[in-house]
This record gives structure tokens, sequence and C-alpha cells, in this order.
């Protein structure tokens, strides 16, 4: 883990206590009867100090002082976030089991056959985050602009190198072609299983160009060893205001990891709203905020409500499905 993720996970965890410690103010949002009545399990699909982990832990330091009540993070990593998916499908429908953090295998895992649930067998509770997906390559090398980009991988068609993470047919991979099929690009996507080596291939010259979130790599940028040259969203971005969109180059790649939490399917409706209202106001703590801002994750809203969340999935898996039979990996489980 990085010495950055170590301090922020310290920070994340003395102010935990301090929170608690501090007068608690009354919570407006009516508490269901006889819950909670023992702790709650929030579970994570990847392991301890990643970023979904964190923030699994960070929303649970407010969520808990207005829950008043035991609120434990457990990371169960596996699969992608399968093994998760199904411990919690496990248990009973009654509050105490949530899913957290990045989600997204609510949608696609089932789509690809690696599991026999869908997005549909969760309940949403909210949509905490939604990433912002970056083009980064090395500064003073070949590359000064995305055209540059563009120009070199139709010059040498198939030769130029993109370090994703993931699969070949993951969610890294999906952006990619998101932006090279329109532009007319054939490039060579490299696979990685983890960000660090990603970066750590850019750095050495293996790779051409990388995609990542701002976040993991915010020393790098801010040190000048990584320049970012387009951003995969509608809009540019305050924090990188001379930087193109996706859009501005005519290609629908808006892609971003989210992050949330659901339950499953079937819990009690006072339930599910007074665990959107707990987690709501979390999100709204100023200690959150700065959390959201230092990870970059404020760069495009983040935040929907359990209607408002379900829809988004229902869009999120009509996109997967057309391209998990595109590329002849969708497979639905009886």
């Amino acid at each position: 883990m990085s010495s950055r993720r170590t301090i922020l996970l310290t920070v994340i965890a003395v102010s935990f206590f301090l929170i608690m410690a501090s007068v608690v103010s009354t919570f407006a949002q009516e508490k269901p009867k006889d819950y909670p009545k023992r702790t709650v399990q929030a579970v994570v699909g990847y392991g301890a100090g990643g970023g979904s982990d964190i923030f699994s832990r960070t929303v649970c330091i407010g969520a808990r002082r207005y829950m008043k009540n035991p609120l434990v993070v457990i990371n169960k990593p596996g699969a992608g976030g399968v093994l998760a998916m199904e411990y919690v499908q496990s248990q009973p429908a009654d509050g105490y089991t949530l899913l957290a953090g990045s989600i997204v295998a609510c949608v696609t895992a089932g789509l690809q056959g690696l599991t026999k649930y869908q997005y549909t067998d969760f309940q949403p509770i909210l949509r905490a985050q939604y990433d912002t997906m970056m083009m980064e390559v090395l500064p003073g090398g070949k590359y000064n602009s995305v055209q540059d980009v563009i120009a070199d991988a139709k010059a040498r068609p198939g030769k130029q190198t993109w370090g994703v993470v993931g699969s070949a047919t993951g969610f890294n991979a999906l952006l990619a072609r998101q932006f090279t099929g329109p532009m007319g690009m054939d490039v060579k996507l490299v696979p990685f299983d983890r960000a660090g080596k990603q970066h750590a291939s850019l750095l050495g010259g293996h790779v051409d160009v990388i995609l990542e979130e701002p976040g993991p790599i915010s020393e790098l940028l801010k040190a000048k060893k990584m320049k970012p040259l387009l951003v995969f969203a509608e809009e540019r971005i305050e924090d990188f205001p001379d930087v193109p969109t996706a859009k501005e180059l005519g290609a629908e790649a808006y892609l971003g990891v989210w992050r949330g939490i659901v339950v499953k399917k079937g819990t009690p409706k006072p339930i599910v709203d007074y665990l959107h209202a707990i987690f709501k106001k979390s999100m709204d703590s100023g200690f959150y905020k700065k959390y959201e801002r230092s990870e970059y994750l404020h760069l495009r809203p983040g935040y929907l409500s359990p209607e408002d969340f379900f829809k988004f999935m229902q869009k999120e898996a009509e996109f997967y499905t057309r391209e998990y039979k595109r590329l002849g990996i969708y497979k639905i489980k009886k």
C-alpha cells in the first residue's frame, strides 16, 4: 500500500474516534422499529487500502454516528467483486448486510455468466461517486496532445500500446474501445492486474499511454511525472481546464468507476429509506467532502437517490449487454 493511502487510512481512523467523542446532533429521519438492534456489516468486494475500501470506511464514519449502532466494514475480495455479491445474497434481506464500494460487478458479472445474480436482485441505497477517467502520457515525450496520440496510432496500426487495468474485456478496455473506434484508431491494449504495475509501466516507458483516474496518480501529476491529455467526460473539469474531453473529439467515451451502497432486494422500505438518509447525511459532512476532493472524486456529480441509481444501473446494463454480445462474452446463468 502506498504511503499516501496509509496516511489517509490513519486520518480516517483518528477522525472516527473524534467524531464518536463529539456531541451527536438529532437525526431527523424516523428510525424503523427494532432496527438496527445488532451490528450492521458493509461488505466490500476488494482488499483493504484500495479505493472501494477507503470510500466505504470513510462514508461509514458519519453513518455510524447517526445510526448510533455498530457498523463495520468487512473485506471479501475475490472474483472482481463477485464473492462479496454472493455473500450479501446469501444473507437475509433485513438491512444488516450492505454491499459497498465499487459495485459495478452488480451489473457486469451476471451478464458474463460469472454469477446467477443480476443488478435487479439488489435494492439501491445510493450512488456516492462517479469517477472520471483520463488518458495520461509521459511529459516531454512524443505526445504533446491527444491529436499526437491519434496521429501516431493511425501511422502505426496495432503498434501503439495502451496500459489498462483489468482484462482485455474489462471496464478499462471497453472505455478504450469507446474512444478508439470513433477515432479510427487501431491500438494494442496491454492489461495489468494492478494499477501500480500499470503506472510503473508508463514511467518506465514500456507502454505509450495509460488510462487512469487522477486520484491514484495525483502525486505523479503534481510532480509532472505524468501528463493528462484527455478527459473521458462530457464537459471539461475545473481541476484540469486545459485538457479536452472525449466529447469534444466526437467520441461518446464517458465510462467511469462508480461506487455506492446496495442491499438485497426485498429489504423493507422503511429500512431502505433510513439507510439512504444516514448515508446521504454522511456524504454531506465536511469530513467526507474533504476526502472526496483529496481523491479527485468530486470532478463529476456522484450522488443518486435509490430510484435514480436503479435507472442508472439499468442503462449501464443495456450498454454492457450490447458490448458483451459484440465481444461474444454475453452469458446469463439460469
